[in-house]
């Protein structure tokens, strides 16, 4: 899962986004599972400078990633990306 920063005013303009993963399959129960390999956001909560990201894993259990929030913002790509 990546992460990409919209426009507030018209939100179908991408204004960056991560080149990198943020949150991706790696430990067993990530990658072994109904769907191996899989991960998928099922909403977040911002606290101060934490984003809690929870998320489905293989398809069979939830997991919980914290994340700063200052460094995703850090290391969005804001070069130019999907033509624009």
């Amino acid at each position: 899962m990546g992460a990409v920063l919209l426009d507030l005013n018209e939100p179908s303009k991408v204004i960056a986004r991560s080149s990198e993963p943020l949150v991706k399959p790696e430990t067993d129960y990530e990658i072994n599972g109904f769907f191996g390999n899989v991960v998928f956001s099922c909403g977040a909560i911002v606290e101060g400078d934490i984003v809690k990201m929870y998320y489905g894993v293989a398809d069979t259990s939830m997991a919980c990633a914290e994340l700063s929030l200052s460094e995703i913002l850090d290391s969005l790509n804001y070069e130019n990306f999907f033509g624009q």
